[in-house]
Formats: structure tokens, C-alpha cells, sequence
């Protein structure tokens, strides 16, 4: 097994940097879980805040979940306040968000905890710390389950270890981390303002849809359905994946949980794949859950794995209308699928579900547009994972007292733990 890197990381903090478990932290009021059985959804019911709903270090909830008020008042313990930190327990574990206005007074489902703290810099520097690669590396660790239902249980969160730096140091690091998730907002903002204008060029140019001849989805394109597994947890993850045969594995989730329609890369490696179970860029793939069906373009290749759809055009216009066209019906499709809860598409049924095609020429003037408005959602994306790499060097030269005034950094000296003592984090 590798080497514990969050253990690693704690060995080499300045010398009189503290060190406690989540539970133990001073500023931490409680951590809790919340409902396992939320009942049925109620139009007009209390908001419920799922693992799904945490995506990218913040709350975004498309199609919220509604419990009824009386279920919300018997579970009130779990009621979020804005300020709260939610970490994911099921899924993604480790994930976590900040509550924001437009969450506040919901409740939480049983895969998410809700840690309130006694002020926002507490609640900050916990988030910024659970979405270090240390942390993330723990978690996983500490997951049991499923590979699919991957769960963080509430009493190793508690008793994960957290840095105690100074009050004054803290703030100087989440004033400069503060500056960089503003731009990194306003570059998500971009990003979602240009799918909006072209999901709205899209609907217009739809309007004489009835005129055009139909085809069907396996006229128009080479479909194929993904067949390979999710690799396990413990196989060899190559450093320089595409170098060393290594490609992106894409599972359902990873199609269901982006909020824009591009994936660059995954969480999971399959080293040398089939040839034949590769997508090549620009492959529209799609996968289903009760909400609809949902598409992804791929900007390298990937593996689809089990439930995933893969759909090749024969053009990149042909794509991008493909692609507009799924997001346009995406709960109309959802007939082409399958399974518990409609999670897993039918390769047959959408090949035969019909659409009406449009003339060479609209679709061309289409993607003359749509094609600009798409660069530039992925250059504001691609500027934002430079600027998630700059978060993750800010912490690190944090962590080594390069940042803050902290005091020199230890040669071999143990952290402090919160009690004065030194800490040893196989006990906590």
C-alpha cells in the first residue's frame, strides 16, 4: 500500500502548528448525518440537500428533492443554517460545500453530513482543507462499499486530523484563497451564460421542427454501449496516464454530475484498454437517471464504462445539434431507458427514438455560433483548473509556512496536538 500522504503531510508542518481531530476542533459546534428515510418527494415540501447536490466544492441543486414539513420538523437536528459545511459520506466522500443563502433552512440526506462551526474563517479553512488531495486520499482510504456506493462513515470523519494554524495566519491564506474562488466563479458564470445562449439559440432554431423530415438516432449516428467495468481501487494508476497507455475511465456519474456538457478527464485510469472500447474526442456520451437523460463531449479519449451510451456523428455540426437535441428533450428521452429508477439507457430503444433533422444548412449556422459560445465555456473552464492547481499551491506553501508568518518549518519534529502534546495519528 502508498504511503499515508495526509500522515506525511502533518509530519512536516512548522514546529508549533497544533493538530486535532474534526470533533475536537475548538471552533466545531457538532457533525451530523442526516435522514435515511426522506420519504416521497412533495412539490411544495422542505429542500433536501444530496451527495449529488455537491459538485466542485459548492451546493448546486438543478432538481431539488422535497421532503414533506412534517418529516423536515421530526429531523430538525439535521436543518442546515447558511455557513454550515456539507461533506459528502456516500459517493464522492470528502466532498464538500459551503451552505449559501438559498439553502438555508433545507435539511440533508442521510449520504451528507452537516458540520456547523462557531464562525465563517472555521467553516472556510475546514472546506479548504477537505478539499486538499491529502484529505481527498484519506477518505478514499477510509471508504467502504461498493465502488459505486462508496461510504465515509461519520466516525472517521470526526476523527480526522485538521491543522490548527494561528487566527491571524489563517485569515491572510482565506483572503488570497477567497480572491482566486471569485474568479473562479465569475469564469463559471461565463461558462453557464454561454451553454444558456446556446441551449435559447437552440430552442429558437427548433421552431420549424415540424417541417423537417425524421430520422432516428441510429440513422444518424454509430451508437455503442459502454461494456466495461469500473477498475478496482487498488489498480495501477499511471503518473502519465496517455504516455503510458493509461486513458480516462467514464462511469455514469461522471456524465450525470457535470454541470456543463465537457469532460477532460475522470477520477479513475484504465491502463491499456481495448482499442474498440475507446471514445474518440468529440464523442457525444450520455447516461440516465430519473431526471433525464444527460450528454457529455469528451475533450480526450475515454472508456465508457457500463451505462454509458456512446453516440458518433459524422460531423462536429452533426455533434453539437446532437448534443442540443438531448439537452432539449432530456425528459423525454428517458423513455429510451431502462432499470431501476430509469438509470441505464437502451442502446436499441434510442437508436429507434425519432427526431426531425434538420437541412445541412442550419445546422451548419448553427455550429458557426454554437461552436464560438462552446471555446468559450472551455477556455473559462481550462482557466479554472489552473486556478484550482493555484489553490492547491497555496495550501501547500501554507502548510510549510512560506505563507502567514508562521514559524520555521520542523526538521523531523511532530506536530502539536490540540491537548499540547504530540500528536500521533494512528490514535485519532
Amino acid at each position: 500500500m502508498s504511503p499515508d500522504l495526509l500522515e506525511e503531510r502533518l509530519s512536516r508542518l512548522p514546529r508549533g502548528w497544533r493538530v486535532a481531530p474534526f470533533e475536537q476542533l475548538p471552533g466545531v459546534q457538532h457533525i451530523r448525518y442526516g435522514i435515511t428515510r426522506p420519504g416521497a418527494h412533495e412539490d411544495d415540501g422542505v429542500g433536501l440537500v444530496r451527495a449529488s447536490d455537491i459538485q466542485e466544492g459548492r451546493l448546486h441543486s438543478e432538481e431539488p428533492r422535497r421532503i414533506s414539513p412534517r418529516t423536515h420538523e421530526a429531523h430538525a437536528r439535521s436543518e442546515v443554517r447558511v455557513g454550515d459545511l456539507l461533506v459528502v459520506l456516500v459517493g464522492r466522500v470528502g466532498e464538500a460545500a459551503l451552505v449559501t443563502e438559498e439553502y438555508h433552512g433545507w435539511n440533508i440526506a442521510r449520504t451528507v453530513a452537516v458540520i456547523r462551526t462557531t464562525g465563517p474563517d472555521e467553516a472556510a479553512w475546514l472546506r479548504l482543507w477537505l478539499s486538499s488531495s491529502y484529505v481527498r486520499d484519506w477518505c478514499a482510504r477510509r471508504a467502504t462499499g461498493s465502488t459505486l456506493q462508496r461510504t465515509l462513515n461519520l466516525k472517521d470523519l470526526r476523527g480526522l486530523p485538521v491543522p490548527l494554524p494561528t487566527a491571524e495566519a489563517r485569515t491572510a491564506l482565506l483572503r488570497t484563497v477567497r480572491a482566486v474562488e471569485e474568479k473562479t466563479e465569475v469564469n463559471r458564470r461565463i461558462a453557464e451564460c454561454a451553454m444558456s445562449l446556446t441551449d435559447s439559440l437552440f430552442a429558437v432554431e427548433v421552431k420549424d421542427r415540424a417541417t423537417w423530415p425524421e430520422q432516428s438516432f441510429g440513422a444518424l449516428t454509430h451508437l455503442r454501449m459502454g461494456h466495461q467495468s469500473r477498475p478496482r481501487e487498488d489498480s495501477p494508476h499511471p503518473s502519465t496516464p496517455f504516455a503510458e497507455g493509461g486513458m480516462p475511465f467514464l462511469s455514469p456519474a461522471d456524465v450525470l454530475r457535470k454541470g456543463l456538457p465537457y469532460v477532460s478527464g475522470t477520477d479513475i485510469w484504465m491502463v491499456s484498454p481495448d482499442e474498440e472500447a475507446v471514445s474518440n474526442p468529440q464523442s457525444l456520451l450520455l447516461a440516465a437517471r430519473e431526471d433525464g437523460v444527460h450528454a457529455v463531449l469528451n475533450e480526450v479519449p475515454v472508456v465508457p464504462g457500463r451505462g454509458v451510451l456512446a453516440l458518433h456523428a459524422e460531423t462536429l455540426a452533426d455533434t453539437y445539434w446532437l448534443l442540443h437535441e438531448v439537452r432539449f428533450r432530456s425528459r423525454e428521452l428517458t423513455a429510451a431507458a431502462q432499470g431501476p429508477g430509469g438509470r441505464e439507457l437502451s442502446r436499441k430503444a434510442l437508436a429507434a427514438t425519432v427526431l426531425h433533422w434538420p437541412p445541412l444548412s442550419v445546422r451548419e449556422r448553427f455550429a458557426q455560433v454554437a461552436g464560438r459560445l462552446h471555446t468559450r465555456a472551455k477556455d473559462a473552464l481550462a482557466e479554472n483548473v489552473l486556478l484550482s492547481e493555484l489553490r492547491g499551491s497555496l495550501l501547500d506553501s501554507f502548510l510549510d509556512g512560506a505563507i502567514g508568518g508562521e514559524s520555521v518549518r520542523t526538521q523531523g519534529h511532530a506536530p502539536v496536538s490540540a491537548d499540547g502534546e504530540d500528536a500521533t495519528y494512528g490514535d485519532m
